[in-house]
């Protein structure tokens, strides 16, 4: 059985589709390297989207360390993705996921010109380190 650490380190916020009610997420996670992946995702449930993060980079772990069929009929070898404080992190996320909804709904209620590109500074410099 072969067995995969992955810790997430940093995500970062990219672009907003108010009218979508869906954001970018740049999530910075280490699985024995430093890797980088982007996704787009729907905000209105926040404990949904959390998990659809995790399920993700578990989809991407087990696809790129999948043994080979050969070595799989032989061995039996398995891949086992050990998420680091897994439960703080959903939480941490689902949490961070509200707070960029708030912070979307700022900008989309702003009404005049006056402070609009502070809002949006302040939703880009939104972000979350584990």
């Amino acid at each position: 059985m072969k067995i995969i650490s992955l810790e997430i380190k940093k995500i970062t916020l990219g672009r907003f589709f108010p009218k979508e009610n869906k954001l970018e997420f740049n999530i910075f996670f280490n699985d024995g390297s430093d890797k980088e992946i982007l996704r787009i995702l729907g905000t209105s449930n926040p404990d949904a989207a959390a998990e659809e993060i995790i399920a993700d980079l578990r989809k991407m772990e087990k696809s790129i360390n999948k043994p080979s069929r050969e070595r799989e009929s032989l061995l039996g070898e398995m891949v086992n993705i050990v998420m680091k404080d897994e439960d703080k992190a959903l939480k941490a996320i689902s949490q961070f996921i509200q707070q960029a909804n708030a912070k979307v709904s700022r900008i989309r209620n702003k009404s005049d010109a006056a402070g609009y590109l502070d809002v949006v500074r302040d939703f880009k410099s939104l972000k979350l380190e584990l």
